[in-house]
């Protein structure tokens, strides 16, 4: 009922607003055909004066028996000299328009007349005018077309009407039918684009969009289920075999069982709290944090956290950034992800002695690189590495968690960037492409 009268209703205002004009527009071409036959008759006064006024005015009455043309020579005295008004209308003004119910010669009944009255420099009066009856039939058949256009508007309205609604639901069931799909627990389902680009289009691909992340969220959240089960077993067995000696033996024996312990629990910590940035990050918590971060603080406070570290590991770090190079974003989180970088080309770069820190701008991102001169990653195993809990084989004796690549992942998309590994020759080189300011 609502679209229809949003339809309907613009519709009727518009043919009003029609008749309205052609009413005006009949109007003022009645005045031009009284103005028109005034100024013939004031131009007959002006060249013959009264008595040629008088012959005009006449002459003009006689080839009009039906009488539907109102004029009159009024004296200064008030008598009517010539014309077809028989009796001058009460209150006629001296210039000026004037309607008035008047009695026409040939009928009895009153019509209404309308007529322009003029003055004489004699001060005399012409009056010149019609009556409205002989434009009343062109008056009824504008508005009878107006009717009938009125009339057809309203089922033309109604099918439109009808005919939009059907369409509507159609579009909105298509999409009501994969709600409830998804709903059911099938995330693989997507509503078909037509590639309309209308409004019900790009709703679509919004949802469309949505479901992806959504289905590609609930995948990595079964895999840190299955990782996270996986990995913490084997702490767990360790912290309790070690609380167990703790609790059976004395001594020396026992205080090195609860210093295994207590490394068993941070390193369950660590694990944890890693896993829980790594899914805050995904989610998109933290954006509410950026603010601008200067590439080379970040890269020289890092290298001079972890020198010590690599210092004892035969390793050195140096950094090297662009001056002034500033790039929105969570700048503990990044530093962390460097962090990662670091420590697992430590525990992975076999044979290696240097960890480079590079920070340059290539277009609108600015690129983060830290590189080694270990033994790399091969090119097929790249994205098993980037995945969470990924540990390729060579790292599985190794102590870790498997989330260090996948915590810079996770860092890249919560700053619409993205990671890649690549060859050092020798060595790898992780880059972290981010946005950048301005």
């Amino acid at each position: 009922m609502v679209l229809f009268a949003a339809i309907f209703i613009p519709t009727l205002a518009m043919l009003a607003f029609m008749q309205l004009i052609s009413q005006r527009a009949l109007g003022e071409e009645e005045r031009a055909l009284v103005r028109e036959v005034r100024e013939e008759l004031l131009a007959d006064f002006e060249s013959e004066g009264t008595r040629g006024l008088i012959t005009s005015i006449r002459e003009r009455v006689l080839l009009d028996p039906s009488g539907e043309t109102v004029l009159a020579y009024v004296a200064p005295d008030g008598r009517v000299l010539a014309g077809n008004l028989a009796q001058l209308p009460a209150g006629l003004p001296r210039t000026g328009w004037l309607e008035r119910m008047q009695t026409r010669p040939a009928r009895d009944e009153a019509e209404l007349a309308r007529f322009e009255v003029s003055r004489l420099p004699d001060g005399a009066r012409l009056v010149a005018g019609h009556y409205q009856s002989s434009a009343e039939p062109l008056r009824r058949a504008n508005t009878r077309g107006l009717l009938m256009a009125a009339l057809l508007a309203a089922p033309l309205a109604l099918g439109l009407t009808v005919m939009l609604l059907r369409l509507v639901e159609r579009r909105v069931s298509r999409i009501a039918r994969i709600a409830e799909q998804v709903g059911s627990g099938d995330l693989s389902q997507r509503v078909a684009s037509d590639a309309s680009g209308d409004a019900f289009d790009r709703l679509g691909q919004a949802l469309n969009a949505m479901l992806e992340r959504i289905e590609m969220l609930v995948a990595e959240l079964r895999l840190v289920t299955d990782g996270l089960a996986h990995d913490l077993r084997s702490p767990i067995t360790r912290l309790q075999s070690a609380l167990e000696q703790a609790r059976t033996l004395g001594g020396p024996a026992r205080l090195a069982a609860l210093d295994a312990a207590r490394s068993e629990a941070v390193g369950l910590h660590t694990l944890l709290a890693t896993a829980l940035q790594i899914s805050r990050a995904e989610a998109g918590i933290g954006r509410e944090r950026f603010q601008p971060v200067p590439v080379d603080a970040v890269l020289a406070d890092v290298a001079e956290i972890y020198g010590p570290l690599a210092e004892h590991q035969g390793f050195s770090i140096t950094s090297e950034s662009l001056a002034g190079l500033v790039l929105p974003g969570h700048r503990e989180l990044i530093g962390q992800a460097l962090g990662n970088l670091i420590e697992n080309a430590l525990r992975y770069a076999t044979g290696g002695t240097t960890i480079r820190l590079t920070g340059r701008r290539v277009g609108k991102v600015v690129v983060l690189e830290v590189s080694d001169d270990g033994p790399g990653i091969a090119p097929e195993r790249r994205a098993e590495a980037l995945s969470r809990f990924g540990r390729l084989d060579p790292a599985r004796h190794i102590a870790g968690s498997g989330l260090g690549l996948a915590l810079v992942t996770a860092t890249a998309r919560l700053h619409g960037g993205t990671v890649e590994l690549a060859d050092a020759r020798p060595g790898l080189i992780v880059r972290l492409a981010l946005p950048a300011s301005g």
